[in-house]
C-alpha cells in the first residue's frame, strides 16, 4: 500500500517473477487495486494506493481507501506480507496532519501484529528526487515526513527499507521515481526481509 513508487515494486516485481500473472481488474491504475497471483507458489500480491490526499486527475470516491481501515480489515499471520509507505503525497501537508495519519497507521499495525504475531510488516522510507527548488515539496519537507515515520515505527518490531540513502547517493538522476535499477536494489533488500537465508 501507498503511492506510486512503492507501485514500482509491484510492476518492477510482476515483470521479474515470470510465474507471476496479472489479474486484469477494472481499475485506475494510479489507485489500485492491482492484483498479480501465482498459482505454482501460492503467491497473491496486491497495491492499493495510501488514501488521500493524491496528487492525480479526477478519479470517484470509491477509490479511495485508507491504509489503516485496509490493514484493520487484514487477518495476517505467518505467509501475510504487508508492505507500506506514506511519504509524497503528504510532504506538502503540515506535519501534524501527517503525524496523525502515521499514528493512525501505527494504531492498526498494533492491533494487527498482536491478533496474528507472525505477520511481517515491511515499511518503504521516503526518497529523495526533488531535483527542482518548489516551495511545497522538496527533499528537505520530505526529510522531516520521514524522519516521523521512521520515529513512529521504531522499536516495533517492523522492518524499515532504508531507500532515502539508495536515493540520494545513486550515481543516477535524481527522480522522485527511481530508475529501474534503483528499483530493483530496493526490492532486493524487500526480498531479503520477505526470504532470509
Amino acid at each position: 500500500m501507498g503511492d506510486s513508487t512503492i507501485r514500482q515494486w509491484f510492476l518492477y516485481l510482476f515483470k521479474a517473477v515470470p510465474t507471476l500473472n496479472r489479474v486484469y481488474l477494472p481499475i485506475n491504475v494510479q489507485m489500485g487495486p492491482l492484483k498479480a497471483v501465482d498459482l505454482k507458489n501460492n503467491i497473491v500480491m496486491h497495491f492499493r494506493s495510501h488514501g488521500l490526499p493524491l496528487h492525480c486527475g479526477k478519479i470517484p470516491v470509491e477509490y479511495f481507501h485508507y491504509m489503516s481501515s485496509e490493514i484493520d480489515g487484514l487477518p495476517g499471520g505467518p505467509d501475510t506480507v504487508i508492505m507500506f509507505n506514506l511519504c509524497a503525497h503528504l510532504a506538502s501537508y503540515p506535519l501534524t496532519y501527517y503525524g496523525y495519519r502515521v499514528w493512525l497507521i501505527r494504531r492498526s499495525v498494533v492491533a494487527l501484529l498482536k491478533r496474528a504475531p507472525g505477520t511481517r510488516v515491511i515499511i518503504k522510507t521516503a526518497n529523495t528526487g526533488y531535483n527542482k527548488k518548489h516551495f511545497y515539496r522538496s527533499d528537505w519537507l520530505t526529510m522531516q515526513v520521514d524522519r516521523i515515520l521512521r520515529e513512529a515505527f521504531r522499536d516495533m518490531g517492523v522492518y524499515i527499507v532504508d531507500v532515502w540513502q539508495m536515493t540520494a547517493c545513486h550515481y543516477l538522476k535524481d527522480d522522485l521515481h527511481p530508475a529501474p535499477l534503483i528499483v530493483q536494489n530496493e526490492v532486493d533488500i524487500l526480498l531479503s526481509f520477505i526470504c532470509p537465508l
